[in-house]
């Protein structure tokens, strides 16, 4: 029986999969439209004191697909709330929230010239106690838990954020830690590994016990045709940040002991297993809403409960991890490099023609190894290279690559395995 309960930064989620702050938490109607579609947690849109970011341009967002990036997003979707309208939100959802066991998380985007902090030249004293005001009101109004986002790609520069970060964490942690009675934890951009390692050290030392990773590089996208991109500050979102966010949550999860939750580049049931495999307890998402709409999160709660029912997973924790000791294991890469090492003899491709589509994708072989006969692929061994690219293309799972003279049952590569 699966149970997809999770624990979390010391509080019970009744699932591991939570809508992450943005358009789709941004009103009162769009956060219970994500409670009742099932989400474990609702990270409330941010909030932030400089007036000008609580501006909404119209649009805020560009779709990428017309520009051959589909599902990608370049957007200027400020909006942040103030504090007012936040407090109100939660307090107008809180009794649908403890109805659904959905946990109401508050956040607050501490960048800008409130935070007091350079780069922002504002006069001001560091937001310390400002910070620390506002999430006693949220904690009061029902959040069960405090997310202060302390990166941005919109807001600064890879350097800046470097610099920013070494202020911006402790004083986050004087602000809040002993004073609030729920848990809080930073949301922390992904930018270069180095950095990346002080920063999640810097937190564990303060005491810190999760994170919210997510990847903070600067993209563009351009349409050709005007010879400029749809945003002219290069940042976005979109299922390309996958093997991005990946990476940021193994580096935490291996090199630390804070609980991920992380978000970016998740747009499938798979991709979110995938991230707990990484090392995450609990995926996020935000943009897959706005491209598909609330039915994602029911489509990924039920394909994620139909995996851990056939491979025999109770809980969430049974799956979290699992990758990581496979993840940058340069032992376990030679091995595998030297184990396959030889010439194309000593293996060959074994092609089941009853999973066969005769799609034709394995012709296009660089070595001119692949032709069409009858609708099947043969393939001619001497100019075969084993290269595995057919293996690996074929959609249908019809290919293998075998140790030549073995069975056909033991592959060394199946194309149904990469795919699966």
């Amino acid at each position: 029986m699966v149970d997809l309960g999770i624990e979390f930064a010391g509080l019970r989620f009744k699932n591991p999969v939570a809508a992450a702050a943005g358009p789709i938490t941004s009103t009162p109607y769009t956060i219970r439209r994500c409670i009742e579609a099932g989400v474990g947690a609702v990270v409330v849109k941010s909030v932030c004191l400089d007036q000008e970011t609580q501006i909404l341009p119209r649009p805020g967002n560009w779709f990428l697909d017309r520009l051959g990036e589909r599902g990608g997003l370049m957007h200027f979707f400020a909006g942040l709330l103030p504090q007012e309208k936040a407090v109100d939100y939660i307090t107008e959802v809180k009794s649908l929230a403890m109805n659904e066991n959905a946990r109401l998380i508050g956040s607050f985007f501490f960048i800008g010239p409130w935070t007091g902090l350079p780069p922002f030249e504002s006069g001001l004293l560091p937001a310390e106690t400002p910070l620390r005001r506002l999430a006693l009101e949220m904690e009061a109004a029902g959040a069960d838990a405090i997310e202060v986002v302390t990166s941005c790609g919109l807001s600064l520069s890879a350097s800046q954020t470097v610099a920013f970060q070494e202020q911006a964490i402790p004083l986050v942690f004087r602000a809040l830690k002993g004073h609030l009675t729920i848990p809080f934890w930073i949301k922390l951009g992904f930018g270069h590994d180095l950095f990346w390692l002080r920063d999640i050290a810097a937190m564990q030392n303060l005491g810190a016990s999760a994170i919210h990773a997510y990847s903070d590089f600067r993209i563009t996208f351009l349409d050709i045709e005007s010879a400029k991109p749809p945003l002219s500050i290069p940042f976005g979102y979109g299922r390309w940040l996958r093997g991005l966010a990946c990476y940021a949550t193994y580096l935490t999860a291996f090199n630390s002991s804070l609980q991920v939750m992380s978000s970016g580049g998740i747009w499938s049931w798979k991709d979110a297993v995938e991230r707990m495999m990484c090392g995450a307890t609990i995926a996020a998402l935000e943009s897959p809403v706005q491209y598909r709409g609330y039915k994602i999160f029911g489509e990924i709660l039920e394909g994620m409960k139909g995996f851990m029912e056939r491979k025999g997973y109770e809980h969430p924790s049974d799956m979290i991890g699992l990758a990581l000791p496979h993840i940058d294991n340069m032992e376990e890469m030679v091995t595998a490099f030297l184990g396959s090492a030889g010439p194309p003899q000593i293996t060959t491709i074994v092609l089941d023609e009853e999973s066969c589509t005769s799609c034709g994708r394995c012709t296009s072989c660089i070595y001119g190894a692949v032709t069409m006969e009858n609708d099947l692929p043969r393939i001619d061994p001497d100019t075969c290279e084993r290269c595995g690219a057919c293996v690996t293309i074929c959609p249908a799972g019809a290919l293998s690559m075998v140790p030549a003279g073995a069975d056909s049952n033991s592959p060394t590569i199946r194309s149904d395995a990469i795919q699966s």
